[in-house]
């Protein structure tokens, strides 16, 4: 008995040891490196950051986020301009961070992420600030006075925008929500699972790269009467192989006006 509980010990403490949770408060920004040395780094895989971050955090997040890093909770912290770049885009352009904001590629390329908790002071979310995060699942709000997360799904605080569906959402089907006027550019992009979307009467537009390497959307179906406005939402291989069911009285103009008259397989159907 006492073999076979040492057995179940050195199995699990690897395992303990591996999936550390911490909290950390960064009371002075650009500091969280000191606050978590590089061998630490490795092993959380749970983090809570509290207090005020730059760059120099950012870089130090991005680093665990692509290591073990799944779950973090970034609620209560606030995110300021100054430190270094946090991600190199050229000779002569790198992102940095803003004043309450997820710029540019802020969690780009995180791997093992698989939530995200934004900041409650966050006022705007750039529309790559999630991209290539192949694991991430959800993205939560906390008391948040500018977004909101339903099921994971990020909206402006009137849900008038839907801002992000994160990548891993695992999603067949989904029906935007009626009050909804904007897909914000990439919102869904390379979300693999998805294989049916349906626009509520509401929506006005559909952004840049919204549905991209959604490479499994069958269905489109689209309640409003009136032709929203559509930019280079969807994959071209979507285009020619999706059906889209729009209003019976609207078929004509859904086949004649620009960028939607690519589609090659309209349905009409009666409301």
């Amino acid at each position: 008995m006492k073999k076979v509980l040492i057995s179940i010990i050195s199995v699990l403490l690897p395992m303990c040891i591996y999936a550390q949770q911490k909290t950390v408060n960064v009371s002075e920004a650009g500091t969280l490196s000191t606050l978590i040395n590089a061998s630490e780094r490795a092993s959380i895989n749970s983090l809570k950051v509290t207090g005020t971050l730059n760059g120099n955090d950012v870089k130090v997040l991005r680093e665990m986020g692509k290591s073990a890093l799944a779950e973090l909770d970034m609620s209560e912290a606030k995110i300021v301009k100054g430190g270094d770049s946090y991600y190199p885009l050229g000779a002569d352009r790198s992102a940095y961070t803003e004043d309450d904001r997820l710029s540019t590629l802020f969690f780009y390329g995180c791997n093992a992420l698989r939530s995200v908790t934004i900041p409650n002071s966050v006022k705007s979310v750039s529309n790559d600030a999630f991209s290539s995060c192949p694991n991430l699942a959800e993205i939560k709000v906390v008391n948040s006075p500018f977004f909101v997360s339903v099921d994971g799904i990020l909206f402006n605080a009137e849900k008038e925008r839907l801002i992000r569906c994160p990548q891993a959402k695992k999603l067949e089907s989904y029906e935007v929500p009626r009050g909804v006027i904007e897909i914000y550019p990439s919102a869904f992009r390379g979300n693999t699972s998805l294989k049916s979307i349906t626009f509520p009467r509401s929506i006005w537009s559909i952004s840049d790269m919204s549905f991209y390497g959604c490479t499994n959307l069958q269905t489109i179906r689209c309640k409003m009467t009136r032709v929203a406005s559509l930019a280079e939402a969807f994959d071209a291989s979507t285009m020619s192989t999706a059906k889209v069911y729009v209003p019976k009285e609207a078929l004509e103009d859904y086949k004649s006006v620009n960028i939607w008259n690519r589609f090659k397989n309209f349905i009409g159907e009666e409301e």
